[in-house]
Order: C-alpha cells, then structure tokens, then sequence
C-alpha cells in the first residue's frame, strides 16, 4: 500500500484520536485519476492533489465514520489477511491522510503536519497577476491548435532546425569571435530588457495554450522568486494532475522552452545581417537565447526541463520525493508508507538525488549573491 505523494512521514499517529474519532472521508475530496490512471485526492479547500495507491483510495473512500481508525485498522487488515504489520501499516496511513486534511478529523499541527506542509512548500513566495480569466485569450487559438496540429507540429520543427543552424552560424561568424559585448548605448539596454520580457510573458503563455489545448485548467500567471532570491515568472498548471498519459505533460512542460527556441532563431538571423552596434546586440542576445535554454531545461532545479524529465519517466513529485528520504534519513524519522515499501537501493537513489539538488541549489544562491554584490560593489 502506498500512501500519499505529499510524502508524509508515518509512525507518529497518536493512539488517543485512533480510538476516541471516527474518520471520514471529507465530503467535498474527490477521487479521480491522474498519470496511469493512478487514483489522485483532489482537496478543493487548497487545491492540492494526494497521489494514492489503489489500496489507499479504497480505504480512503472506505473510511465512512461508523467506526474508529483503530476498529477500521483491525478489519481492514483481518480483511487483508495480513500479517501483524499490516494493521501498523494502515494506522500510519490513517495519520498521514490526517495530517493531508484529507479526512473529517482536522490535522492536529504535529510532526506529520509539518512534513505535509514542508513537501508542498514551493520555496517560492507568489504574486498571481492573471487568474483563470486568462482562459478567454488562450481557448481560441487553443481550438485552432486542435484542428491542425500535425501541420502546426511540422511547421515548428522546421523553424526549431533553421533556429540551431542559425545560432551555429552566429556563434561561428566574425562578429562573435570577441564574444559578447556589453557596451550597449542606453537604448540598446532598453531594446534587451523589453524583449526579454515580452518573451517571459510569452514563455509563460506558451505553458498556458498547451494546457487549454489539453484541456487543462489554468489556475494563474504570475511571478515569484524562487528560493526566494531568483525572481521567476511561473504558470499554476496543478490540474495536468489529471492528465493520464506522460506525453501530453511533456508538451506542457516544454512549451514555453519551444516558443524561446523560435526567439534563438529570429535573434540569429538578426546577428548574421545586421553590423554595428544592433549586430552586437542581436548577437548578445543569441548568447542569452542559449543561456536561457540551457538554465530552463536544467533537471536540479524545478524548471520546465525538471518537470518534462518527471513526466517523461512517469513520475510524480519527484524532487518533493527525493527531499522526504532525505529528511527521514538524516533525521531519523520513520518513513512514510509509500516510501517505506520501496527498496533500499530506491530510496538510496531519492537521497542521492535530494542531496544533488540541494548542494545545486546552494551554488545557484551563493552565484547570485555574490553577482549581486559585485553589482553593487560588495566584492
């Protein structure tokens, strides 16, 4: 049996609400499905979807408040024909849907709370700027989509190919033998930062269409700083939860990355026929064009390649995953259910990469501050 995805830590239900409450599943979760058709919690309260396992969704729905979680323990794994474990294993899992607010019992703030409150943590503060409104600028051209996205598929992969020579050829030519130059006029500085921000709205947008093409609601569009120091802009595209199959989560997560190659593209036919001062901007901008791809497809970090990598194996909360065995481990915490029933050499494979990403994230906020120390004179 595994338990939810939110990676709750087990072991840590009190006997006392065990005999004295009667759990139920509250009225307004909904159990639906999600990548391989796998049962998801859908809690409209928060908004947050808790993967199950098939057995975790019958006990869940299961759970109808004639009984208290210690009686529903003891049928439930007489039912099972188990072994003594077994009513320990669904005991925990009783917990853990308590404290993922789950079930009629309210979480009770203890140690299992937290763990669900620190594996939902973004580590990035939000400002929405656009809510779901949006829908009515993106389901248009969404619909056309529809009706030709072989041709519209074909025509992107042409212009992605003419994009990567292009940017060869640039990077090849003369005018990039020095590398980029820094020594714009004023207005060329203003011609980089509004273009690079029309492409954020864009990139952002692109995310957007992909899910109405899907079918996919779009909660908001907003920014925020993620790890609460590199400021991002972001699109909520919880609900692709829903979506069964791994190649549509691929589109969605790369398509803000296809729309910035058609970018590299146009700013590298700039680069090859124009000279001056706008051929070194054009250039200037082919080299942000690839720094940008390169940052956006890095697995470490929970950017668009991160999550087309996760869709592509067929996971969920992959890094969310990684950090709660690594918590359990340096800790010393009881593992949770879903983490407990894997190998060791699995959840040896979460810690390695929990701690990967972790030293990657460090290095990423130690480059900054000192960038932005050095930009203001610090070092």
């Amino acid at each position: 049996m595994a338990g939810p995805s939110t990676g709750v830590a087990s072991g840590t239900a009190e006997p006392s609400w065990l005999d004295t409450e009667r759990p139920a599943m509250r009225p307004d979760v909904e159990i639906t499905e999600g990548l391989h058709h796998e049962p998801l919690a859908y809690d409209p309260v928060s908004g947050h979807y808790t993967r199950l396992s098939r057995s975790g969704a019958a006990i869940l729905t299961a759970l109808d408040g004639s009984m208290t979680g210690r009686e529903f323990a003891a049928r439930a794994s007489g039912a099972g024909r188990g072994d003594g474990s077994t009513r320990q294993v669904v005991l925990d899992f009783l917990g853990e849907l308590r404290a993922a607010g789950l079930l009629t019992v309210p979480p009770d703030g203890g140690r299992d709370a937290s763990a669900v409150r620190f594996a939902r943590r973004s580590h990035m503060p939000r400002r929405p700027l656009v809510g779901s409104g949006v829908r009515a600028v993106l389901d248009p051209p969404a619909a056309l989509l529809r009706r030709a996205p072989l041709p519209f598929g074909v025509l992107w992969t042409a212009a992605a190919v003419l994009a990567v020579w292009g940017a060869g050829s640039a990077l090849a030519a003369p005018l990039a033998s020095g590398g980029p130059a820094l020594s714009l006029p004023v207005w060329g500085w203003t011609v980089v930062v509004c273009s690079m921000l029309l492409q954020t709205a864009l990139h952002e947008l692109a995310h957007g269409l992909a899910c109405r093409y899907y079918g996919v609601p779009v909660r908001e569009i907003g920014v925020g700083l993620l790890f609460y120091l590199v400021p991002v802009a972001y699109v909520d595209r919880t609900d692709a939860h829903r979506l069964p199959g791994r190649g549509s989560r691929v589109v969605i997560a790369l398509a803000g990355v296809a729309q910035d190659v058609l970018w590299l593209g146009g700013w590298s036919a700039l680069s090859l026929y124009a000279d001056g001062q706008f051929g070194q901007l054009s250039l200037l901008m082919v080299w942000l064009q690839i720094g940008l791809l390169l940052a956006n497809l890095n697995p470490l970090l929970p950017t668009d390649g991160y999550h087309a990598l996760e869709s592509a194996m067929g996971t969920l909360n992959l890094r969310s995953r990684a950090f709660t065995a690594l918590r359990c481990r340096v800790l010393r915490q009881p593992p949770p259910s879903w983490l407990a029933v894997r190998s060791r050499s699995r959840q040896l494979r979460y810690q390695v990469f929990g701690v990967v990403c972790l030293a990657y994230a460090l290095l990423v906020a130690v480059f900054c501050v000192r960038s932005l120390l050095a930009l203001f004179g610090g070092v």
